[in-house]
């Protein structure tokens, strides 16, 4: 199954294989792509790859995650980008986009930040994270309008997918998670769902009927009082009635000492059961250790597409070596 064709939408893909986004650190000061963009997904494109998925794309300045992070806010970044959504086309991928804020997480490993960092409250993740300012509701209102720029701007360029980060505690899951939205007004915890599910209308809205549109969205906070599967699920409804096709599923990031690095989860189940309760399709994304694994995800029906990111690291031409055994050694 691994190597069928999916369709979504007008978008076809030629497998099941998503390269997952991986943050590469190596943008210009500008948020704008270098060679190592080129190289990097192009050689997982000439590995065989269906989906690749470009790395978390600030939609703001501050949206950073580090000062090596690439944007789309502006024109010139796009510019950047499309050589390296053109190669990927020439070797027969489709592409896709991550669009994200990274809220109160932004520049965390760094002292000084290139610019303030903003979040759903004026609460920092932890001791070692900066402090944000809470953004107004009209800032808030501001962003909702930025992400449908930037999926704009990436259609324009010729991304086929464009995916809304979610999860991991950036800044749409901060405004989602029970765990972390405390504020007061129309965004607070009784319209929790509220940013996300304008952020994918916005999104549709700017990409048309014809391009999918993923959500990399927390479906587990892994801790008390957060998200689970099975309260997540009316959220999931209403992405869907947004706009949203696939939920690519995830779990933690929230709060501190509730990541899915600090202990082992079941990404195949999590997506199992949101594919059950919803009839989303669904993307398993973590916890794939070999080809046989990716094939029983999808055989078992947790899942309609495989993120893969450690395996591809590895060999780039990993999903080359399912149809011709030996490829990339």
């Amino acid at each position: 199954m691994l190597l069928d064709r999916l369709t979504i939408r007008d978008v076809e893909l030629p497998n099941r294989v998503v390269m997952a986004p991986m943050s590469q650190r190596a943008a210009d000061p500008t948020g704008r792509a270098t060679p190592w963009h080129l190289v990097h997904y192009g050689a997982r494109a000439v590995g065989g790859v269906g989906l690749i998925m470009i790395e978390d794309c600030a939609v703001a300045p501050e949206g950073r995650g580090h000062s090596g992070a690439l944007g789309l806010w502006d024109d010139d970044q796009g510019d950047a980008l499309r050589p390296v959504v053109e190669f990927c086309h020439d070797q027969g991928a489709t592409v896709g986009l991550q669009l994200g804020h990274t809220g109160r997480k932004a520049f965390a490993d760094e002292a000084d930040p290139l610019d303030p960092v903003v979040g759903a409250t004026g609460e920092p993740f932890d001791a070692a994270s900066h402090e944000p300012r809470a953004l107004s509701d009209e800032e808030v209102r501001r962003l909702v309008g930025a992400y449908g720029q930037a999926a704009a701007r990436a259609r324009r360029i010729g991304v086929d997918v464009v995916e809304v980060h979610a999860s991991n505690g950036y800044l749409l899951h901060e405004f989602l998670s029970p765990l972390t939205n405390t504020r007061p007004g129309p965004y607070g915890p009784d319209g929790a769902e509220r940013v996300l599910v304008e952020v994918v209308a916005a999104v549709r809205d700017a990409v048309g009927p014809g391009a999918p549109v993923f959500v990399r969205l927390c479906v587990d906070d892994l801790a008390a009082g957060g998200w689970r599967p099975e309260t997540v699920t009316p959220v999931v409804e209403s992405l869907r009635r947004a706009g949203c096709d696939v939920v690519d599923a995830a779990a933690g990031g929230a709060v501190d000492g509730a990541s899915s690095f600090d202990r082992p989860v079941d990404f195949t189940g999590l997506a199992r059961e949101i594919r059950t309760r919803t009839g989303v399709p669904t993307v398993v994304a973590g916890g794939i250790a070999d080809a046989a694994a990716a094939d029983e995800a999808l055989a078992s029906g947790a899942c309609d597409l495989v993120a893969v990111g450690r395996l591809l690291l590895e060999n780039p031409y990993w999903a080359a070596s399912l149809v011709r055994p030996g490829a990339g050694t």
